[in-house]
């Protein structure tokens, strides 16, 4: 056989490419299959540096308690990596790379409470870090640490600093009403205010999720905006609550239908994340009112508490998951209930618009 047809035997590592490659396991995800990292290099030599140099930084191949704080705090994240929402992931990431950076490289069996402390007060006085995020970021790593063996109870005993107590001003839903209607910013608003849908179920939501008889809309996915080019979709949201299905008002309905569209497939508001969050902002602080879209939620939420609907149904047409959210005590509501709260709601809603039109009908009259 010629050298020419002679098949040039890989050498071990090597790929068909003529590259090597050298594979770290990480660790396990919660079913205990491997979590294998690859580092590809022009030699092998290069390979196993790479390789080497991770898993020195991550601690990787340690005992638990050598393992430094943002080892921990990597891992695990990577073991959830496949299986919990993309804004939750993003926080998770923001928290590893941003929060409390001051004990990240520490080896978790030489960490204090002290430490933790000192570095949630940099965090706050240099950073100005929220209460919420503080408790998250002492949350995750507590939780990272815990699967390593080791738990300080961290929300526990580290001081935060208190919660904010600021309850918005809201104007009313008419203001609201009389602001975006006949605008681009209509369909969306209303779905919010009159259906409490987030700004990702507004723009997740597409014909096929209609019933036939054009009764129902069921809220089951999400277009989540994280910062960039594209957005993350997903056929489920990210609590069981979450996913619901909710009488569509007649009036809703006729609205929807009347945008153009060709497929049951296509999205109901085809809008991006900036012209549906940012763009409303703005136009409405140009109408002389302060509110964000995610503000027409908490104006649902309020709207339907003075018309006297029930704190639990409230709870369930939102989707909200904890009670805690709206400082109520969860109460069972039956199905009689729901379709005579959802009618007060509906009743409410078609008075204000049609008050609206009144109103815009007598400025046309005017000379």
């Amino acid at each position: 056989m010629s050298d020419k047809n002679k098949v040039k035997k890989k050498k071990p590592g090597q790929l068909s490419s003529g590259k090597y490659r050298k594979q770290v396991v990480v660790g396990q995800d919660e079913n205990g299959k491997r979590i294998v990292k690859s580092f590809t290099a022009n030699t092998l030599w290069e390979a196993e540096k790479l390789a080497a140099e991770y898993k020195e930084k991550y601690g990787i191949g340690c005992e638990g308690g050598d393992m430094s704080v943002y080892s921990a705090v990597k891992a695990f994240i990577d073991s959830r990596r496949d299986i919990i929402a993309p804004s939750t992931l993003y926080g998770y990431e923001t928290i590893l790379n941003n929060r409390l950076q001051d004990i990240m490289m520490k080896k978790i069996s030489e960490l204090k409470i002290l430490d933790v402390q000192a570095a949630v007060n940099a965090d706050h006085r240099d950073k100005h870090s929220s209460h919420k995020t503080l408790k998250s970021a002492l949350s995750l790593i507590n939780s990272a640490l815990v699967v390593q063996g080791f738990d300080y109870h961290l929300t526990r005993r580290i001081t935060i600093p208190a919660p904010k107590a600021k309850k918005p001003d809201l104007p009313t839903a008419a203001e609201v009403i009389k602001a975006i209607k006949g605008t681009e910013f209509e369909l969306p608003c209303m779905l919010a205010m009159w259906l409490s849908l987030r700004v990702s179920e507004v723009r997740g939501l597409k014909y096929s999720d209609i019933s036939r008889d054009g009764s129902y809309i069921t809220v089951c996915g999400s277009r989540v905006y994280l910062g960039v080019e594209n957005d993350v979709k997903r056929d489920v949201n990210k609590t069981a609550a979450s996913n619901r299905t909710i009488k569509l008002p007649k009036y809703l309905y006729d609205m929807i239908m009347a945008q153009p569209h060709s497929s049951t497939e296509d999205y109901i508001v085809n809008m991006t994340y900036n012209q549906v969050s940012q763009n409303f902002r703005r136009y409405m602080a140009r109408q002389g009112i302060k509110i964000t879209f995610h503000q027409l939620r908490h104006l649902f939420a309020t709207t339907a508490s003075d018309l006297g609907v029930l704190d639990g149904y409230i709870q369930k047409l939102g989707g909200w998951s904890s009670d805690s959210i709206l400082k109520t005590i969860y109460t069972h509501t039956t199905t009689d209930s729901e379709e005579k709260y959802q009618k007060t709601i509906d009743d409410h809603f078609i008075k204000l618009l049609e008050g609206c039109e009144q109103e815009s009908e007598k400025d046309d009259q005017e000379p």
